[in-house]
């Protein structure tokens, strides 16, 4: 009985023990789970309050351009071993990063997702259901898409694909390059030894002087509104009168000369 009861006691005091154990982990992991609350909530707190920043356009809380406030332009241009392919003219856009078919990307943000630093390369590629990186092209063009692989020929030469901003070579993946008003975006795909210089400029630059989506008043290069997503470009001012028209005008009634007195 002596034996069993020692037994017992050694029983009891290791259980004791272990509760002792278990209870002194259990703040540290109340804790740890309170302190994951209170980081997710600031988190969305954030978030939600950028959300509603962008959507009133408060300018102070974003970065250019900003949520149905700023129009920027791009003109871009995509070389394929020795001729541009001709512009994309897809209008079909819901976030505010498109093209009205004139070799010029339209960065007009409609949503916070699109604006500000997210104003990327990648937004437009995606909208026109192109491809791009530092090893491929796949692009849309009029005849079916254009697919272009590292290794590929162009002629003799053996092609890689290369892409330059404002004339200065882009490294490692396009994606995430932001665009500027009036940058200049060349995709190209040629030769190891063909360089910005070799291409020059994407032949839509003049049509940054001469966009087909502002009103007669607004100066070219900055526009604050846009036409909505995949309506035509209107070039109709206020009055209805084409800025490119001239109104036909009657000509003066002239009385007819009085008949000669035989």
């Amino acid at each position: 009985m002596g034996k069993a009861s020692s037994s017992k006691k050694v029983a009891r005091a290791a259980g004791a023990s272990g509760g002792r154990t278990s209870r002194g982990r259990a703040p540290v992991l109340w804790y740890s789970a309170l302190l994951a609350i209170v980081v997710a909530g600031a988190g969305l707190t954030a978030f939600s309050r950028q959300e509603r920043q962008d959507a009133l356009g408060d300018p102070k809380s974003q970065t250019q351009p900003r949520s149905n406030q700023d129009h920027w332009h791009v003109a871009y241009g995509v070389y394929v071993c020795d001729k541009w392919l001709d512009p994309v003219t897809d209008q079909s856009d819901a976030a505010g990063i498109h093209t009205h078919g004139d070799g010029v990307i339209h960065a007009h943000p409609f949503q916070s997702k699109v604006a500000g630093t997210k104003a990327t390369f990648d937004k437009f590629t995606t909208q026109i259901k192109a491809k791009v990186d530092n090893k491929s092209i796949s692009w849309p063009a009029p005849g079916g898409k254009v697919s272009k692989s590292n290794g590929d020929k162009c002629g003799d030469a053996t092609g890689q694909v290369k892409v330059f901003y404002d004339g200065k070579p882009i490294e490692g993946t396009p994606n995430g390059v932001r665009f500027t008003d009036r940058g200049k975006l060349v995709v190209a795909f040629v030769g190891a030894d063909v360089t910005a210089e070799t291409i020059g400029d994407p032949p839509s630059v003049p049509n940054l002087d001469n966009l087909n989506d502002l009103a007669p008043s607004e100066p070219q290069g900055s526009a604050p509104s846009d036409p909505a997503p995949g309506a035509p470009p209107s070039e109709t001012p206020p009055g209805g009168v084409p800025s490119d028209s001239t109104v036909p005008t009657t000509p003066p009634t002239t009385a007819p000369p009085a008949s000669a007195a035989p």
